[in-house]
């Protein structure tokens, strides 16, 4: 019975699937699920297991944290294997949930510090290595430069860097379009001019490569494309040579988050140009130097909320009650001679050029080519 059992849940995985694209799921969720379900199921036939008992999920989860298994990691498999059941009940398959009120692994909060500027400098330095010469390597550095610098200025996370298109980037504005980014929402965010210099080179190198008329932004090596795998090991590559310890990608986005406070930058505008709706992500990305913000004076959270209005600038932002903050996307539309353009308002811009401008092409060992 439990055999068959099993293969008859392997076999729904595909409906569940194409249900998951339906409901436009992202690319990146709908493989996390599967591969979170694919591993019970073959866990199961394995132990010889029912896969629709607790105390198999409970073991199986206990299994992975036992094995040195995140606890992220491990709620994220527990989670998967319950929105496939909870598909079960709706179409049928399951008269209820074997699952209800098991509770999920608790996961930690760690601080993470974000990267200094002597650490930000070091990445930047190891994108220009010994080979600058060679064709493909220049553009290998210079790629890495700019993504680099596009994280850390805008708090990007990775796996929307590597799906951003050439369309997206809007050097004379100064502006980069996330077309969907997480709970399918959009926004546009402004880059300083560092950062858009660091894209007119890559962009400009760009050209030579053999997939340089396709839509994507970032190329791998001649004829490859670069995706979210390539990116962690470029910059995991880079960081070794700069020095840099405990580097993953995502500091980044913390590293990001601290800067955008410490520069003067306001907690709503930060909530924008990360495309947060919650403020206690605040709380999490700016834990490690939190204290230090404060004795320098402190920053007072803000219900603050930009709205998209044709054929006006926008002088300040305009006050909404803090349960309202970022509802919608983060877009906004000035006048130009062709029309409406997106447009970023001093309130975000103004630190996005102070942290730019911390690493800026001034610094001969730093930027100069």
């Amino acid at each position: 019975m439990t055999q068959a059992t099993i293969i008859h849940a392997t076999e729904l995985t595909a409906s569940w699937e194409l249900a998951l694209r339906a409901e436009r799921k992202s690319p990146a969720t709908i493989k996390v699920y599967r591969d979170g379900v694919q591993r019970y199921l073959t866990w199961c036939t394995g132990r010889g297991a029912e896969p629709m008992d607790r105390t198999s999920l409970n073991l199986w989860i206990a299994g992975l944290l036992d094995a040195g298994a995140a606890p992220g990691t491990a709620r994220m498999r527990q989670l998967a294997v319950r929105r496939f059941v909870a598909w079960q009940i709706v179409v049928g398959r399951l008269p209820a949930d074997p699952f209800l009120g098991l509770k999920a692994p608790k996961v930690d909060e760690p601080v993470v510090d974000p990267l200094t500027d002597d650490e930000l400098r070091a990445l930047i330095r190891a994108c220009a290595g010994p080979d600058y010469g060679q064709r493909h390597q220049r553009l290998h550095h210079l790629r890495d430069e700019a993504i680099i610098r596009l994280m850390f200025e805008t708090a990007i996370r990775a796996g929307k860097v590597v799906s951003l298109e050439i369309g997206d980037v809007d050097l004379t504005s100064g502006l980069v379009t996330i077309r969907r980014g997480k709970g399918g929402r959009g926004r546009v965010i402004p880059i300083g001019p560092a950062t858009s210099l660091a894209l007119d080179r890559y962009l400009t190198a760009r050209r030579g490569h053999a997939l340089a008329d396709s839509a994507e932004l970032w190329l791998g090596d001649q004829g490859k494309r670069f995706g979210y795998d390539g990116l962690g090991r470029a910059l995991r590559r880079r960081a070794k040579a700069a020095g840099v310890e405990k580097f993953r990608p995502h500091r980044l986005r913390h590293t990001a988050a601290h800067r955008w406070l410490a520069h003067g930058g306001s907690e709503s505008g930060l909530m924008a140009i990360a495309g947060w709706t919650r403020t206690d992500m605040l709380v999490r990305y700016t834990r490690a130097w939190a204290s230090e913000r404060g004795s320098a004076g402190g920053l007072e959270v803000e219900s603050r909320r930009p709205v998209a209005r044709r054929g006006a600038r926008h002088s300040a932002p305009v006050r909404l009650p803090t349960a309202r903050v970022l509802s919608a996307p983060v877009i906004f539309l000035e006048p130009s001679p062709w029309g409406c353009r997106p447009a970023a308002p001093a309130w975000l811009t103004a630190p996005v050029r102070m942290i730019s401008e911390v690493l800026s092409p001034g610094s001969p060992d730093v930027c100069d080519r």
